[in-house]
């Protein structure tokens, strides 16, 4: 009989722990459950980033690279203009100056605004206007070295000489007073000279037979101005 009581004991133990155990595992699962129902509610997906593909990207570069250089093109363009015009002004300003020293028969003044204006001609791309204010430099020189000799006076008076020894010692004073002038057509030489090689590359005009004759003249003067005692 005690052992019939003894194995009942035991047997209603077995019963009572697998009743808890399973309760524990039902609440446990119902636990899990409940945390992965929060978990699903709390999480949430990150909206997907779209990349720009390269084909898109390659043509938002190329639009900003067109547009930057229209831009560009069109400040240049601008630039240009105002240059343009401002170097006309600039041109018209020295070629105002010159008029002002021609008044005032100031030959000085005259080639150096006359070489102004050749300056801005030269900007302008204008050769044709640079080679006549060259050659207006060069014969600004001459008028001033012809005032400052009285060189058609005295061209006058050697011409109306007829005897030899008088004609000689003419000569030679004329050589003597007009040398320490000489400066201004070495001067003018040169400005002529730039004439020369500038109205070169142009096609013949009247201006080229202009800038020949001033040549002609100032070679002619200094080749007496150089010549010695004995000719």
């Amino acid at each position: 009989m005690k052992k019939y009581f003894m194995f009942a004991v035991v047997v209603l133990l077995i019963i009572g722990c697998n009743s808890k155990e399973s309760g524990t595992e039902q609440e446990l699962l119902e636990s899990l459950k409940n945390e992965e129902k929060t978990d699903s509610i709390a999480v949430t997906e990150p909206e997907p980033i779209v990349e720009k593909t390269t084909e898109q990207t390659e043509k938002i570069a190329e639009k900003e690279i067109s547009d930057k250089e229209v831009s560009e093109k069109e400040v240049s363009e601008k630039e240009v203009i105002e240059d343009e015009a401002n170097l006309w002004s600039s041109y018209r300003s020295a070629k105002e100056a010159v008029k002002e020293a021609e008044i005032d028969n100031d030959y000085t003044k005259q080639t150096k605004h006359l070489l102004e204006a050749a300056e801005f001609a030269n900007a302008l791309q204008r050769f044709d206007i640079e080679a006549w204010q060259y050659n207006n430099a060069g014969y600004a020189l001459i008028e001033d070295f012809k005032e400052k000799t009285e060189y058609m006076s005295v061209m006058d008076a050697l011409n109306k000489l007829e005897l030899k020894s008088e004609i000689m010692e003419y000569r030679k004073e004329t050589r003597s007073f007009m040398s320490i002038e000489k400066s201004l057509l070495t001067e003018a030489a040169k400005h002529l000279a730039q004439a020369k090689e500038i109205d070169d590359k142009l096609e013949s005009s009247s201006r080229t037979t202009i800038i020949a004759n001033n040549i002609l003249f100032v070679n002619d003067v200094l080749s007496f101005l150089d010549v010695g005692e004995t000719e």
